[in-house]
């Protein structure tokens, strides 16, 4: 980071936090602190949905998991337009016809305070989770841009994006997404550019794609496996074979996440005060529709810059870690550990020189069967050779570094500049969005609700802020003990345990007309029990949680609900 990437960054970030925090600055009710007078455009309110998937979060885990894996991630989001138009259909409708501020509110009419409670505490426990891996994720940047150590950096982003969002409340929330959407996409664009640039330069565009076929990472759609076995994978060595254990493929992006975006999008305080936030049922319903058709290109954007890097990195030499504290841990080594990591880097270096040479003959055209099979070879090796430098450090996978290494080595220092504030204005409404969404759950669902009933609107506002201070300190402990993980598979891992058993709450409100209060909390409770026993008995693919965990409130409800029926009001 020179002057002029600072100088960049510091008055792109300026300007977006100083005119979300005008925004709204001087709300004086919960209406205007939570729901932001309900005055957000549907434009708006579109571009705060798709902010809140488009996050550090994205950026950083989503062009490492391209790198990384290629296009496979992209399979996560065939169900979103599906999701959007059921949601659309029901749930926005059954929203908008009740003056409410959290979606929770609508359970109590019809299923009593109980279940109203139950179903937002888990809420409240599945959001502070995920909030943490919200905060993890600028961190990693800021550690790698100042030398930082990440836990102490993590508080540093936790409190200014909870200082943030206790002044600014939801309607700085959306607003600052708003222009986070502007410079994230900006900047995608113009690192797209660049390595487009640099590699299409040299193997030409059919090259790239060649170089990048061959390694695997154009495979967007996985439908069969040969090796999969529909049987429960309970053991470790069953989980290759698994069909339920894969996580990535056609089954998975259709059905799986067609109950977390369900969910998600649905039944989440954080989305679901963008779609209250909105002027009508209809803004609600265009916002959601912006956010299903345009997400996938996005998102695919994001994965083949991933590939482009991966390219780029095999063309001249690719680092043998990307992790920035790595190279001081190598020099401390013991002589025993440092011989295993410099025969590792040997290694490496070895594959990387064939590899390239070899992907320079197939973008040539080569079409030998050596010549692939020595650049797959190239590539396994190159892996490997990194697996083993990092076990000779003690260190965990580093995908999450790879982009920031190329941003802080390689990018010019004016797009740097605007990279690290498009990062940071991702962190701070991303954050602050959570933030705002667990405390108007806790403000409304259960203080107002069961401790202070006719708590005077001042003095609401007064304690809302203070709880939002909770959990902005709750979310970065949790935080600081966060590991190296892919950040999108940990921020999608914990809803998942929660997600599908929540949904299930609501589709019985909406759909089994005999399940009462009884049903729902008890169908709550057991999909929740559910889920975790599968997380902990068997090797499953997460995204399945959210089906096991719907499935199982709402058989469970029904059953209860044939011995315990709602009684007519």
């Amino acid at each position: 980071m020179n002057w002029l990437a600072w100088t960049v960054f510091l008055l792109a970030t300026a300007y977006t936090i100083w005119d979300g925090v005008r925004r709204t600055m001087g709300a004086r009710t919960m209406e205007g602190f939570f729901a932001a007078g309900r005055s957000i455009p549907w434009w708006a309110a579109g571009l705060s949905v798709m902010a809140t998937q488009l996050s550090a979060i994205t950026l950083i885990g989503g062009v490492g998991m391209g790198y990384q894996g290629g296009l496979e991630w992209v399979q996560f989001y065939f169900a979103l337009p599906f999701a959007m138009v059921i949601l659309c259909v029901w749930f926005v409708p059954l929203y908008r016809q009740h003056p409410i501020l959290t979606a929770y509110e609508l359970l109590e009419r019809r299923f009593g305070p109980a279940t109203r409670t139950l179903t937002s505490v888990a809420f409240l426990v599945s959001r502070c989770l995920a909030f943490a891996v919200v905060l993890y994720a600028p961190a990693v940047v800021f550690s790698a841009m100042t030398g930082i150590p990440i836990t102490p950096m993590v508080f540093v982003v936790g409190t200014i994006t909870t200082s943030y969002t206790v002044l600014g409340g939801v309607g700085g929330v959306v607003w600052t997404d708003v222009k986070q959407m502007v410079l994230i996409v900006v900047g995608i664009v113009a690192c797209f550019g660049f390595l487009t640039w640099d590699t299409v330069g040299e193997l030409g565009v059919g090259g790239v794609f060649a170089a990048l076929g061959a390694a695997g990472k154009l495979n967007a759609v996985e439908v069969a496996n040969p090796q999969w076995s529909l049987a429960p994978a309970f053991e470790p060595a069953a989980k290759a074979g698994s069909f339920w254990a894969d996580e990535y493929n056609l089954w998975t992006g259709l059905f799986g996440t067609l109950f977390l975006f369900l969910s998600y999008f649905g039944c989440d305080q954080v989305q679901v005060q963008s779609l209250l936030s909105s002027r009508s049922a209809d803004a609600s319903r265009r916002a959601l529709l912006l956010s299903a058709f345009t997400k996938i290109p996005l998102q695919l954007l994001v994965l083949l810059l991933g590939g482009l890097l991966y390219v780029h990195h095999a063309l001249a030499k690719e680092p043998l870690l990307f992790h920035p504290a790595d190279p001081a841990k190598a020099e401390a080594l013991a002589p025993d550990a440092r011989a295993r990591f410099d025969a590792a880097a040997a290694a490496h270096a070895a594959a990387t020189a064939q590899r390239a040479t070899a992907m320079r003959q197939i973008a040539a055209g080569s079409d030998e069967p050596a010549t692939l099979a020595t650049y797959q070879q190239a590539v396994v090796d190159a892996q490997r050779a990194q697996a083993d430098a990092r076990a000779a450090l003690g260190s965990k996978k580093d995908v999450n570094y790879v982009f920031p290494d190329y941003l802080f080595r390689e990018v010019p220092k004016p797009l740097l500049g605007l990279m690290i504030a498009a990062i940071f204005a991702a962190a701070v409404s991303s954050a602050a969005g959570a933030l705002s969404s667990l405390t108007s759950a806790t403000m409304v669902d259960v203080w107002q609700r069961w401790l202070q009933p006719r708590l005077a609107e001042e003095r609401a506002l007064r304690t809302s802020r203070m709880v939002m201070a909770f959990w902005g300190l709750a979310a970065t402990s949790v935080a600081s003990f966060l590991g190296d993980r892919p950040l999108l598979e940990q921020v999608n891992q914990f809803g998942s345990l929660f997600y599908g058993s929540i949904l299930g709450v609501f589709l019985l409100a909406l759909f089994a007309p005999r399940a009462g209060g009884a049903a729902a909390s008890a169908g709550l409770l057991v999909g929740l029990c559910v889920t975790f026993a599968v997380d902990a008995t068997m090797h499953v693919a997460y995204l399945w949680y959210n089906l096991i965990g719907a499935f199982a409130c709402v058989g469970s409800g029904l059953l209860v609900a044939l011995v315990a029926p709602r009684r007519a009001s």
